[in-house]
């Protein structure tokens, strides 16, 4: 299971650093992207162009940057896992409530699967962490 874990954790690693890079560093042509998202809804561009335009889209690469280098080091990629799963999450309800796109669907839902593994296989350890009994009620 070691070597699973291994080989997700690199491969979302390389995902989202190259998509963090991508929304940080290289410019963004609307026309491009609409022609490379041909069975996406109208709804979807106009959501992506007021994100890029507010500056939303680069805290969302600098956050799949970090979660990217994360899950690199055997001593981070938990964390990494576990931080990367809301904005997962986030990325495939934005393909089902606007772009529509169902290969956008199932690949970034496979990606969150494939992140849930990771966060499964160590899931006594983050239930001892996050939900440890509570001495008093409060």
């Amino acid at each position: 299971m070691k070597v699973v874990i291994y080989i997700i954790r690199f491969l979302l690693a390389l995902l989202f650093i190259y998509s963090g890079i991508e929304k940080l560093f290289l410019p963004y042509h609307s026309e491009v992207f609409q022609a490379n998202m041909p069975h996406s809804g109208e709804a979807f561009f106009e959501f992506y162009d007021l994100l890029q335009k507010t500056g939303y889209l680069s805290f969302v690469g600098v956050c799949q940057l970090l979660c990217g280098g994360l899950l690199v080091f055997k001593k981070t990629y938990l964390l990494g896992a576990v931080m990367l799963f809301p904005l997962m999450l986030c990325l495939v309800m934005t393909h089902v409530f606007f772009s529509k796109n169902v290969g956008y669907m199932v690949f970034d839902s496979t990606l969150l699967s494939l992140n849930l593994v990771i966060i499964l296989h160590h899931f006594r350890l983050l239930q001892a962490t996050f939900l440890r009994p509570a001495k008093t009620v409060l």
